[in-house]
């Protein structure tokens, strides 16, 4: 028995539908990240309440992206600690020059904050100045998309362009790490996933066993979080490195500091991350390296991809550079590279135009 033209086309078409329907759900999970996204070596935490801080941190360091804080640097019930800094931060978004900075705060979360009133404040008088907002406790997908719901709201209430305010989550808790695929799902405005990895080890309750950076569950949550992000194109980042090179302490003893923060960023860079957390502005200068392209790696981008390119032109579909076999997985992990190179000013818009590059 045979099917007819028309049993083949009507399958087809069905078919058709049916993918269009699951690629469709696909692609909305996918977040394209601005070149500014894309390079999140060094995320600057700063407490709003210290308005020296905040200026310093926004205007004199190098880091991709400043977070102002209004949770953890707000003794709780301090109402007049938080009202300065809710002012400071307004004053940093309108007042300062944040060069190529993200610009970021973080609320105080669901449990202080359940109405939301930070975002509203910050967002109403920062003159569409906030580009993402870090949420920290975040334990179920539902906060995120409360918090999603109120960002929109705020945009059509104040003008604002639609899903302009990304939002980036802390996980730092085994139930957030549980969750952490369906967070990261949660909105199309998550653009990051944290680990906070001390708060993470609090939950474990094992108090007879004292945290450190390589211990294999607090691998084991690295890892899980760099996949649920890379699931929508998020970006993944580390810790911070709670020993800072503080001055009470010996110049050996600040070297090492230093030291330890440049470890813990290999720890994270090889477990997929693409850049940390940071306290103060000297361990910046220990952390970008680590998650910076080198030029040979670069190069090497380039070199394979247009080897591909020309294998395509000539009709094969793999082809084989300096004794390895090249395919079009290996060009997809050239073209990873090649576009966090162009994000970090590393490659130049010519070659990116030949090589394809959006």
């Amino acid at each position: 028995m045979t099917l007819s033209d028309s049993q083949r086309a009507s399958i087809a078409e069905r078919a058709r539908a049916r993918s269009a329907s699951v690629l469709d759900a696909i692609r909305s999970e996918e977040r394209a990240l601005d070149g500014k996204h894309l390079v999140q070596r060094t995320h600057l935490t700063c407490p709003a309440t210290v308005w020296k801080y905040v200026e310093a941190a926004v205007t004199k360091s190098d880091a991709d992206l400043v977070m102002l804080d209004l949770e953890d640097s707000i003794p709780r019930g301090d109402d007049e600690a938080l009202a300065r800094g809710r002012a400071h931060v307004a004053r940093a978004f309108t007042e300062l020059d944040w060069g190529r900075k993200l610009r970021y705060f973080r609320p105080r979360g669901t449990e202080l904050d359940p109405g939301h009133e930070d975002l509203a404040w910050v967002i109403e008088r920062a003159a569409g100045r906030v580009e993402g907002v870090i949420l920290p406790k975040i334990e179920h997908p539902d906060e995120v998309r409360s918090v999603d719901q109120t960002l929109s709201e705020l945009e059509r209430a104040l003008a604002l362009p639609a899903g302009a305010i990304r939002v980036q989550v802390l996980i730092e808790s085994a139930r957030a790490e549980e969750a952490a695929f369906e967070i990261a799902r949660a909105s199309g405005r998550v653009v990051g996933l944290i680990f906070g990895a001390f708060d993470y080890w609090s939950s474990l309750r094992v108090p007879r066993v004292p945290y450190r950076v390589d211990h294999p569950m607090v691998h084991s949550a690295r890892e899980r979080i760099v996949k649920a992000a890379a699931c929508v194109g998020a970006a993944a980042l580390a810790e911070m490195t709670l020993e800072f090179p503080t001055k009470d302490k010996s110049e050996a003893e600040r070297a090492l500091a230093i030291e330890h923060c440049r470890r813990d960023a290999l720890i994270a860079r090889d477990a997929g991350m693409c850049g940390k957390w940071v306290g103060i502005p000297a361990q910046i200068a220990a952390v970008h390296p680590v998650f910076s392209l080198s030029e040979s790696s670069i190069e090497q981008a380039i070199r394979e991809a247009r080897a591909f390119i020309e294998a395509e032109r000539a009709g094969r579909g793999a082809v084989i550079i300096d004794g390895r076999m090249a395919d079009r997985a290996t060009d997809r992990v050239h073209r990873v590279t090649l576009a966090f190179a162009r994000a970090q000013g590393m490659l130049d818009d010519q070659t990116a135009r030949e090589l394809g590059l959006p």
